[in-house]
């Protein structure tokens, strides 16, 4: 971390609060330079496989691209995307001299929309799987707490007022069972939202000619890298984007729900539960009375900022034409930010439940 440089609290003082090194790793500049090659490998090697390149050129791609990450000219290539507003053409330039004569057949027939949409969705792979397995650990723990508190009695409230009695257990199974709802829509968004991208310049594969070999480029680019096929190139048709990170949102908003129950629940007034003691967690500088819900604070925060990038990737649906002329990019900062977000917000939330303190008295 650059304590001079950073400016988004998920590089910034407040990074290990907003989000974890995990996801952070996932959607770094190097991942997905990393990824761009992996998919102009995978391109090179299904078009060697279908003899649209010789088989050769691509084993010499592969060979080249390996470890490249630590081969390229970073400074260069940020220079290159400052100039031509894209990392592709610079980045290829760079890999052509890695991979000598066979450096002319890499990124064949394919466009620079095609490699960067395949390498975000195999960011996006990676991240969906970190979430699901962080919001797995979030039911466990759920689970545990249902059971163990299903006869634990506390006043039901509605409007704020008290209502009629139920038990602690009755409401982390109610959470519990949202959050079993969107575990059901992360395993079935992956087939709509893990789709490869391979079109050439306006998505109709006329590069590699009149018959059917880009689709079967397209089939097999998708087999190598563990992606669905599509029916049809989606340059501007964001939808899987879209519901990727709306799905992102309205997780936050479960998990926003839970923080908001633990933060009315943990006031001075009600006293029922409180976030699980660290020194100095919460500590006020002033009052040394308090014991803030810092973690239920930052996973509200999330839920808010989440529904924020949900927007953005919808606005970033209406693209115009047959190749976007700027809504695409709105992408770029709203998806790895809204994983950040809702990784982050998971994180604090399987802090706090895994070691909540419950006054059933």
């Amino acid at each position: 971390m650059n304590p001079l440089g950073s400016v988004s609290i998920y590089d910034s003082i407040f990074r290990t609060i907003f989000t974890n090194e995990g996801i952070r790793a996932i959607f770094s500049d190097r991942a997905y330079i990393s990824r761009c090659i992996e998919a102009e490998v995978a391109l090179a090697k299904a078009e060697a496989t279908l003899e649209v390149i010789p088989a050769d050129a691509a084993e010499k791609i592969a060979e080249g691209c390996q470890s490249v990450a630590d081969k390229l000219d970073w400074e260069r290539l940020q220079h290159d995307v400052e100039i031509v507003g894209y990392p592709i053409l610079g980045l290829v330039r760079q890999l052509d001299k890695l991979c000598g004569e066979s450096g002319k057949y890499i990124h064949w027939g394919a466009t620079t929309q095609d490699i960067m949409d395949t390498a975000s969705i195999l960011q996006i792979k990676a991240g969906l799987d970190m979430i699901s397995r962080q919001l797995n650990s979030v039911r466990i723990i759920l689970v545990g707490l249902a059971a163990k508190y299903r006869d634990a009695p506390m006043a039901g409230r509605t409007h704020l007022q008290h209502a009629l009695p139920i038990t602690f257990g009755y409401k982390c199974a109610v959470w519990l069972s949202s959050l079993d709802r969107q575990d059901e829509r992360l395993q079935q968004l992956l087939s709509r939202v893990l789709l490869v991208q391979f079109g050439g310049a306006a998505g109709t594969l006329a590069s590699l000619g009149t018959s059917d070999i880009g689709l079967r480029v397209r089939a097999k680019m998708a087999e190598e890298l563990g992606l669905q096929v599509p029916l049809i190139s989606w340059h501007v048709a964001r939808d899987g984007i879209a519901e990727c990170v709306s799905f992102l949102s309205i997780l936050g908003g479960t998990l926003g729900k839970i923080a908001l129950d633990l933060l009315l629940m943990s006031s001075s007034e009600f006293g029922e539960v409180q976030e699980p003691f660290v020194p100095h967690r919460g500590a006020s500088s002033t009052m040394p009375q308090k014991r803030n819900s810092i973690s239920s604070e930052v996973i509200l925060a999330c839920s808010k900022l989440l529904r924020q990038h949900a927007a953005t990737a919808q606005d970033a649906m209406v693209s115009d034409l047959e190749r976007a002329s700027g809504p695409w990019h709105l992408e770029w900062s709203c998806v790895p930010e809204a994983f950040c977000a809702a990784s982050g917000a998971l994180k604090q939330t399987e802090f706090v439940l895994d070691g909540l303190v419950v006054d059933t008295k």
